[in-house]
């Protein structure tokens, strides 16, 4: 399963391809046939692949992609330039949230928002999706931009935090 976007490739990450990417040492590069990128993991990301994505992958080995990061690759480079999540499976409602990252030496340049973009696409050809939310930090205006360049709009606001939300189509029901 890959996301094709204009210079970009998006892949869920099985868990033996999590638990290289959790080595940091280029072995997922290596793996994947990609150029390797230095990149640091830092402290929350580290918590989430310890306590998080590779603790519950094995238990949905059928939507594994709700449970594990996202590579973005750019094309062109044949490099990993950041990565996106699912925050587990859509809810009844069909809500689910995301999260991503872009590595600092390729932040600024629109990948993120073309990931989302691919991500919202592959989204809304799934019936059990109907809104994608997403949450930021106070002050994050960047990952702001990303969100509302992608279509997003402000849901709720807190001191620390906001909550955006897309809507992708209207729930299928059965």
């Amino acid at each position: 399963m890959i996301i094709e976007t204009p210079r970009l490739l998006i892949q869920p990450l099985t868990e033996a391809q999590l638990k290289l990417y959790a080595a940091n040492n280029g072995s997922l590069e290596k793996q994947l046939g990609l150029q390797h990128t230095p990149k640091n993991i830092e402290a929350d990301l580290a918590d989430a692949l310890e306590n998080y994505f590779l603790r519950l992958i094995p238990f949905h080995p059928r939507e594994y992609y709700f449970y594990t990061l996202w590579a973005i690759v750019l094309k062109k480079e044949q490099l990993l330039v950041g990565d996106l999540c699912f925050k587990g499976e859509p809810d009844e409602t069909g809500e689910v949230e995301i999260g991503y990252g872009t590595y600092p030496d390729y932040q600024q340049q629109g990948i993120m928002c073309e990931a989302i973009d691919g991500l919202l696409t592959w989204c809304s050809n799934r019936p059990d999706i109907s809104t994608v939310i997403a949450e930021t930090e106070t002050g994050n205006t960047a990952s702001e931009k990303i969100l509302t360049r992608n279509g997003f709009l402000r849901d709720c606001h807190t001191r620390d935090n906001s909550w955006w939300k897309r809507p992708v189509k209207e729930l299928v029901e059965d």
